[in-house]
């Protein structure tokens, strides 16, 4: 008989509660109460003569995913996850247990080659890919981690598009409700992620001080700080409303519902097309982000404060993003100090 080790059923278990149990608090307490209870038992496989060895990818990829929620992703996360894995799995077309690293180099390459992946598209899928074998390996489901080797490649950093004054006063004045002006200058004057913009609630909103509560990347809380301006057209917003939705935002259409990242680009699409002077303009709520990081930068904020603005955990994050972006600064001490 195979015996198991206490490890190989918690997870099995936690397999199935996950399907009845939704909350990860819960699942972490459940998962602690398996450990206590099953501590100093041997636990065996009963074998039958019909036993074989079958193929364990679909139950890994299952366990793995109940590691992702257990330690607090996001269900985005997790789906996008799971979504990649499954391709890469499908694509290969192996037992776990069989692939190699030329088999996950040979997806990576045909995805650049015949998918046309761009090279930040290329290394999201790779660390996805290198993620799950690692965790397959430290939990010793398998002997060797065929993708310890992969290694990402080098991107080209762009300076991403931003909005000027003038193109910003274009958004507002093609602006057609108290709804779209509202999104539009909280976008801009808190450097919002359009995920937290849709999660955000009514309670979460200080009119008073200008601030509100935020769950970022990895359910961060933080707080966001926005303008008078916002604020103006988030009450008069909010004032129109007949529903009693706790979301911020919500669809115009009954019942009402909270809105969704899809829309806010939809109603951003909207706005553009309504100005032939924005034609040649990128429209998208990262724009926005990006803008307020960039202005600030090139007004002489400390990298320290706009990291901390915009949610960034690493401040190379923001030296990347942001830095190469202030070349107005750079013009305009060049001038004040080079004679």
């Amino acid at each position: 008989m195979e015996q198991l080790n206490v490890d190989q059923v918690v997870l099995t278990v936690m397999n199935g509660l996950t399907t009845v149990i939704d909350e990860a608090s819960r699942l972490e307490q459940a998962k602690m109460i398996l450990y206590m209870s099953l501590a100093g038992l041997q636990i065996y496989r009963e074998e039958t003569a019909l036993s074989t060895e079958a193929d364990c990818t679909e139950d890994y990829f299952r366990q793995y995913m109940i590691y992702m929620k257990l330690n607090g992703c996001t269900d985005s996360s997790i789906s996008n996850y799971a979504y990649e894995i499954r391709r890469m799995l499908g694509h290969v077309n192996k037992g776990i247990k069989d692939i190699t690293i030329g088999d996950l180099r040979g997806y990576l390459a045909w995805g650049k080659i015949h998918r046309g992946w761009k090279d930040k598209t290329y290394n999201t899928k790779l660390i996805m890919t290198r993620s799950f074998f690692a965790w397959l390996y430290e939990e010793d489901l398998l002997p060797d981690n065929p993708a310890k080797k992969l290694k990402e490649t080098k991107v080209e950093r762009r300076i991403g598009p931003t909005l000027n004054p003038v193109q910003r006063e274009e958004v507002r004045c093609a602006c057609q409700d108290e709804r779209e002006l509202a999104i539009c200058d909280l976008l801009y004057s808190s450097g919002i992620r359009v995920s937290e913009l849709c999660g955000l609630n009514r309670i979460d909103i200080d009119f008073s001080a200008l601030k509100a509560i935020v769950y970022g990347k990895g359910r961060k809380e933080r707080e966001i700080y926005f303008t008078g301006q916002a604020m103006v057209h988030l009450q008069r917003y909010l004032e129109s409303r007949t529903d009693d939705d706790p979301a911020l935002f919500v669809s115009v259409k009954q019942p009402h519902n909270r809105i969704k990242p899809d829309a806010v680009r939809a109603i951003l699409k909207r706005v553009k097309e309504r100005d032939h002077n924005l034609s040649g303009v990128r429209l998208t709520p990262h724009v926005f982000r990006r803008t307020v990081g960039t202005d600030m930068i090139n007004r002489g904020a400390p990298l320290e404060l706009v990291a901390d603005k915009l949610g960034h955990e690493q401040l190379d994050t923001t030296r990347q993003c942001y830095t190469a972006t202030s070349r107005e600064t750079v013009r305009q001490a060049h001038n004040r100090y080079v004679s």
